[in-house]
C-alpha cells in the first residue's frame, strides 16, 4: 500500500516524458494513440465476453480464464450460483415441475448459499448434505466434485464452466466437495 502511491507518481512522470518525446516525432502521436486505443479495447472486449463475470478476467499474456482455471478460483464470490438459480428456476418452469407437496425443494449447494437461497426463494431448502437432496448446485471450482447425474443448467463464460445444477433425485452421494486429482 506504501509503495503503490510512489509508483503511480513515477508512471506519471514516464508517461509525461514519452508524450513529450513522441510529439517530437511527427508520427508517433497517432502510432502511440492507436496502441493505446488497442491496449484498452482488448481487456474490454474479453471483459464483454465475460460479463457479468469481469472480475475473474486474466489478460492473454497469462493465457486468460481458460489457462487461470487450473491455477486460481476465478468465481470465489459464487456470483455464477446467482445465473445458476434463476436458470434452473426457469426449466422448472418449462419442465412443468412443482415442489413435491409435502416438503420445500431440497437443492445441496457447493458454494457460497447465500445467493441461492435468496434468488430460488423460499420453496427451497439449501443444504451441504447430498443425501436425499433433490439438486445438487456447483460451483466450477476444483473443491466442488461432478456428478454423474443430469445437468438441468450449466453457466460457462470463455470455455470455462462457472457453475452447474444437477438433478440428484433418487441418487445417493456422500459429500458435494473432492480433492483435486481424486
Amino acid at each position: 500500500m506504501f509503495v503503490l502511491p510512489p509508483l503511480a507518481i513515477l508512471g506519471g512522470f514516464a508517461a509525461a516524458w514519452l508524450v513529450d518525446a513522441m510529439r517530437r516525432i511527427s508520427f508517433m502521436p497517432i502510432a502511440a494513440g492507436i496502441v493505446f486505443a488497442l491496449g484498452l479495447a482488448l481487456p474490454a472486449i474479453e471483459m464483454e465476453r465475460l460479463h457479468p463475470y469481469e472480475y475473474t478476467y486474466f489478460n492473454w499474456l497469462s493465457g486468460g480464464v481458460n489457462r487461470a482455471r487450473d491455477r486460481y478460483m476465478l468465481d470465489y464470490w459464487g456470483l455464477s450460483l446467482k445465473q445458476a438459480s434463476e436458470t434452473l428456476l426457469a426449466r422448472l418452469v418449462d419442465r412443468r415441475e412443482s415442489k413435491p407437496s409435502s416438503r420445500r425443494w431440497r437443492i445441496a449447494v457447493c458454494g457460497p448459499h447465500r445467493s441461492p437461497q435468496v434468488e430460488l426463494g423460499p420453496d427451497f431448502e439449501t443444504t451441504w448434505d447430498p443425501n436425499g437432496a433433490d439438486f445438487a448446485m456447483m460451483l466450477g471450482e476444483f473443491y466442488c466434485r461432478k456428478f454423474d447425474a443430469p445437468l438441468l443448467v450449466e453457466v460457462m463464460r470463455a470455455g470455462v464452466i462457472y457453475a452447474r445444477v444437477y438433478d440428484i433425485r433418487g441418487r445417493s452421494y456422500e459429500t458435494l466437495l473432492t480433492l483435486r486429482g481424486l
